[in-house]
């Protein structure tokens, strides 16, 4: 993955530098060692979600029940949302202190689900630096201009949002890269598409469906509903309404990988999602202003009244600093 040249003017880039910057006065010293990149919890991530993984696989592959299998597939489902979760944070170059074994870690997560890391990359870049504008395919007011299309584009997320997103990552990708990152993004998708057919004709039907298709429709659900909760109803003029944060239970939070705390990742990208806990407690009370959600059950809950009314403003606005 080539590194990405950021002009210097870029207003996305430019507001999040004077929003750090402003927030973390007299802490810098402690978010600078909240950077750094911790391999021991990296690997025991890696590690507790492939027991989650063959957890899942056990139960329903031994135990003659359909609660077993159920139960099975959602265990195998929250292991492979761990896997477009960790691919994010290969992204940002935090898998690993090495860039080339952070790409390689970065395609090895990204194989099962069928996302080539090089395609990913540019067009999460463009989410990022371009947020809000033409080239970011994370919000859609941008795209859409009436508020019914822009209600569609969030039902639509809400329901097949990954699955879309892995078809066209490929395009949106490849048309988006120089010559020698297009040639990265075939290599990648050739052995994507060779090993897929390897395994699958090795595999029965049922087998493909039990172990691998199911699952990836509990991650359907899973980065759907936390995809939408980061940047839905959010205003992307303004850093602090940009993304949200949204709290949730000790259990979600790990399924999540930390990652309801979204608005702290865009403020502080590079920093690894293991800490964004941490990074919440120190600048919390130091925001002007922020969305919020008590919950993503919550979140949705607003949203559907939001939505009632035909109101795309800023859903849950909160000033942590005033109270």
């Amino acid at each position: 993955m080539e590194k990405l040249n950021v002009p210097r003017d870029n207003r996305i880039k430019a507001q999040q530098r004077r929003a750090s910057k402003k927030i973390t006065q007299g802490i810098e010293s402690k978010i600078n060692l909240l950077h750094k990149l911790n391999v021991y919890k990296r690997l025991k991530e890696f590690l507790f979600f492939g027991l989650i993984y063959m957890s899942g696989f056990i139960l329903a592959f031994t135990i003659d029940s359909i609660a077993a299998v159920i139960i099975g597939i959602i265990l195998m489902g929250i292991a492979f949302n761990s896997l477009a979760i960790f691919i994010h944070e290969g992204l940002h170059g935090i898998l690993a202190k090495n860039e080339k074994i952070n790409h390689l870690i970065s395609f090895l997560v990204g194989l099962p689900i069928l996302i080539s890391a090089t395609a990913y990359q540019t067009t999460h870049n463009n989410h990022h630096y371009q947020l809000g504008r033409k080239l970011d395919y994370g919000t859609y007011k941008q795209h859409v201009k009436k508020s019914k299309w822009i209600w569609l584009a969030y039902v639509l997320q809400l329901t097949f949002g990954s699955f879309i997103y892995v078809i066209f990552i490929p395009f949106l990708g490849f048309f988006g890269e120089t010559k020698k990152s297009r040639i990265v993004i075939l290599i990648e998708y050739l052995i994507i598409i060779s090993t897929a057919t390897l395994v699958f004709s090795s595999m029965a039907l049922d087998q493909i469906l039990f172990y691998w298709f199911y699952p990836m429709l509990v991650l359907n659900i899973l980065t759907n509903i936390r995809g939408l909760a980061s940047h839905a109803l959010g205003d992307v003029e303004n850093i602090y309404l940009s993304s949200r944060t949204v709290r949730c239970s000790k259990l979600v939070e790990q399924v999540f990988l930390h990652e309801n705390y979204h608005l702290e990742h865009h403020l502080f990208p590079r920093i690894p999602s293991y800490n964004l806990p941490k990074v919440h407690k120190l600048i919390w009370e130091r925001l002007p202003e922020a969305i919020y959600a008590k919950s993503y059950l919550g979140f949705l809950m607003q949203m559907i009244k939001a939505g009632l009314k035909n109101n795309s403003g800023p859903l849950g606005v909160t000033h942590p600093k005033h109270k």
